[in-house]
């Protein structure tokens, strides 16, 4: 094809220093793969933790697993780590493990394509051209962020920025602000920032559920027990990994438990919200766990605030100073905050820029239904790994990325032990681990709970983001790589296969 002898060649090259990133390039280590590069198109690493700054932010997972398994970490401040401490623990992790001088930040991928000459795959971006045996493909679906398209929007005069893209000076003090979206991330921010502003008008479209957040800060003496006791940072680990694995279990596939996380939720919002318009306005009319299940102790406490507005009624344009909502309501801004989300994996923001052994896009490919073998590998894409792609999805991120890596380490192993230029999955063998999947999902709240999301895959009644099962069963069947689901590829030197 075009790969010239001006490219610089590496074996394996990691897009994205996240955490997926970072346990990728960890575990090729590992296993004795060092000629390894990582691209990342921000200024450092950490991903996720390193992008969004918006307030508030903050995990969702116990800290004790939402971590590396090989990297524990004694001191955390509280039971759900915040947003900076998660950044320096990721940091931390990279300069443990000597990783700096593998990261090149500020470079952005622009194209990837599959060099069926070279069995080799070519990746484009704003700083070089690199020539890649493997392709580990880590940067994750949900960082490019969504803006409605609001008539207006630029002749606004005020600030006005997606909550993944805050700025770092920002005052709110009397000021102000509407916010647009009630997602995860807002039930995070409006908390943080309602003492502060003069008059916070909250655009909701559809309400989440949300649910009291088991969370507390962690005495010094307990952090020095942990310290001091290895064994006992295991046991909290495996036991929280077993509560979350039941509640998930239990949440996704019985409708009975689902109906139980309803009247807690409703309970929650009656704790805090006593308008009845409100805890009307509030209540979703899906079940829980068909979105994405959000845990807070002081959102609806914000809400109950004189100086807050719950509009429910869409927006449909901004002017120069305000929002209008579609009952004509003219809600008055200094600033705009877009809690809107980002690109899903039915949009990946990069599945347009790889190209496989047909030519195609990945986007093209996936036609809004992404699938992938064991959420890890697409046929037609030899020697190409996703994490944190296809019915991969799974409560611990640090889990799946581990789980993932295992996986990835045995498939370029395995190529290297049998002396083949690559592997590419059947189109069989991942038909049938998306039917295996299908199986299981479609009797999960995921497809029965009443809604739309970025779960589900567009235009199709079939779950494309979640694992279909436990992070336990996970981690067993990602454990081993399944060689027999694959075909060999040959240099053309060889047998010209490729």
């Amino acid at each position: 094809m075009d790969t010239t002898p001006d490219d610089e060649k590496v074996e394996v090259l990691i897009l994205g220093a996240g955490l997926c990133g970072i346990a990728a390039a960890i575990g090729l280590r590992r296993a004795g793969i060092d000629d390894v590069i990582v691209v990342e198109r921000s200024g450092s690493v950490g991903g996720t933790w390193h992008n969004n700054r918006y307030p508030g932010c903050a995990v969702d997972i116990p800290s004790q697993v939402y971590s590396f398994s090989f990297a524990p970490k004694a001191d955390w401040s509280r039971v759900y780590g915040k947003r900076a401490e998660l950044e320096e623990y990721i940091v931390g992790v990279v300069d443990d493990f000597g990783l700096r001088g593998l990261v090149r930040t500020h470079n952005e991928m622009l194209d990837a394509r599959w060099d069926a000459d070279a069995c080799r795959w070519r990746i484009t971006t704003n700083q070089c051209v690199i020539s890649a045996r493997f392709f580990v493909i880590a940067a994750g679906p949900l960082h490019e962020p969504v803006f409605p398209d609001l008539p207006g929007r630029d002749t606004f005069q005020g600030q006005a920025f997606h909550s993944s893209q805050w700025p770092a000076d920002l005052d709110l003090t009397g000021r102000n602000v509407v916010v647009i979206g009630t997602g995860a991330s807002a039930i995070q921010f409006v908390p943080a920032i309602q003492p502060r502003v003069a008059q916070l008008n909250l655009v909701q479209r559809t309400p989440s559920w949300v649910l009291p957040k088991p969370d507390w800060d962690i005495s010094e003496t307990s952090k020095r027990y942990l310290a001091r006791i290895p064994l006992l940072m295991k046991v909290i680990r495996v036991f929280t990994w077993l509560l979350l694995d039941t509640f998930t279990t239990a949440a996704i596939r019985s409708q009975r438990f689902a109906r139980a996380l309803g009247v807690l939720g409703r309970l929650h919002i009656r704790r805090h919200i006593k308008d009845p318009w409100r805890q009307q306005a509030l209540t979703p009319r899906y079940a829980p766990t068909c979105k994405r299940l959000c845990f807070s102790n002081d959102y609806y406490r914000a809400l109950a605030q004189p100086n807050v507005n719950l509009v429910v009624s869409p927006a449909v344009a901004v002017r120069e100073d305000s929002v209008v909502t579609a009952d004509g309501s003219e809600l008055p801004a200094d600033v705009i905050v877009y809690g809107t989300g980002f690109q899903t994996l039915q949009h990946h923001p990069i599945a347009e820029r790889i190209r496989g052994r047909t030519e195609k896009t990945l986007a093209e490919v996936w036609k809004g239904d992404p699938k992938a073998h064991m959420g890890t590998a697409i046929s037609g894409f030899p020697n190409a790994y996703m994490m944190f792609g296809p019915n991969v999805g799974t409560l611990s991120g640090f889990t799946m990325a581990e789980a993932q890596t295992k996986y990835i380490v045995g498939a370029i192993t395995a190529a290297k032990r049998l002396g083949v230029a690559g592997l590419d999955v059947t189109a069989a063998a991942q038909d049938g681990f998306i039917a295996e999947a299908d199986k299981m999902l479609n009797k999960s709240t995921f497809i029965l709970g009443g809604c739309d999301s970025y779960y589900l895959a567009d235009g199709h009644r079939r779950a494309s983001l979640p694992w279909p099962g436990t992070m336990y069963s996970l981690t067993r069947r990602l454990s081993t790589f399944d060689l027999e689901s694959y075909d060999p590829i040959y240099h053309p030197d060889t047998t010209p296969v490729c």
